[in-house]
């Protein structure tokens, strides 16, 4: 079993559209245009017949043809000191790293709710080095890991820090945190359907082999943004005993 290219190409069609009605909407209530349209992630969710036996907090890293997080504000959480890992960025600069945050500045500056929340809403991504990754749910609190804005780790030991960068940002990553809906970005609003529809037929092979049961396992895919109805991509309608 597999999706139907067509049907995944229809449904980025469709729901880039809607996209684009409601912004018309919402510029014509406003009785305005604004040339600078804020665009979203499209996700895809996946309902699975039969939850996994035990989730996983880190997501798998799935490499996309075109990249979510480029041309974003990208804020890196490191080890100490930060001054090393910014004298390291300056040699080898990647232009959406907009902040550098090491672990003493987050404990002494961001303890407060209020300060979790501003940083929370200044960044569009977060990146953390993956030595620190456990560390973080008790410093930068749950609303990150709730919010669609865990951060993403980064392996950051290495001489090419840059590309350790890159990769990390010209990727998505695939959650199965337990419940039978699990999914993942797969795109922006600012996309064009064919830039969409690459993505998920890049991205659905690699998340059907992380699974159990593959293919078999899977009741429904949908395609959506935060904000609009989910369209749907593939169905299967339940037979026979559950795998």
């Amino acid at each position: 079993t597999t999706m139907d290219d067509r049907q995944v190409a229809k449904a980025a069609t469709a729901l880039l559209k809607y996209v684009e009605r409601q912004q018309e909407k919402k510029n014509e209530s406003e009785k305005k245009k604004s040339l600078f349209v804020d665009s979203e992630f499209v996700y895809l969710s996946l309902t699975l017949m039969k939850m996994p036996d035990k989730g996983r907090v880190n997501g798998w890293r799935i490499a996309v043809p075109h990249s979510l997080y480029a041309g974003t504000d990208i804020c890196l959480i490191t080890k100490d000191p930060v001054e090393e890992w910014e004298e390291k960025l300056e040699a080898k600069p990647v232009d959406e790293i907009k902040k550098l945050i090491d672990l003493s500045t987050l404990r002494k500056n961001y303890a407060q709710y209020k300060d979790k929340r501003d940083l929370f809403v200044s960044y569009d991504v977060f990146f953390a080095d993956e030595r620190i990754l456990k560390l973080l749910p008790h410093l930068i609190g749950k609303r990150f890991f709730e919010g669609n804005k865990q951060p993403i780790p980064v392996r950051l030991s290495g001489k090419n820090i840059d590309k350790s960068i890159a990769a990390a940002r010209d990727a998505t990553y695939f959650f199965m945190r337990g419940g039978n809906i699990c999914g993942m970005k797969v795109g922006k609003t600012d996309f064009s359907p064919e830039e969409l529809t690459s993505n998920i037929l890049e991205i659905m092979p690699n998340v059907i082999k992380r699974i159990p049961g593959g293919w078999k396992n899977v009741q429904a895919v949908h395609l959506r943004t935060g904000k609009s109805p989910a369209l749907p991509i593939y169905k299967c309608l339940p037979v026979g005993p559950m795998i």
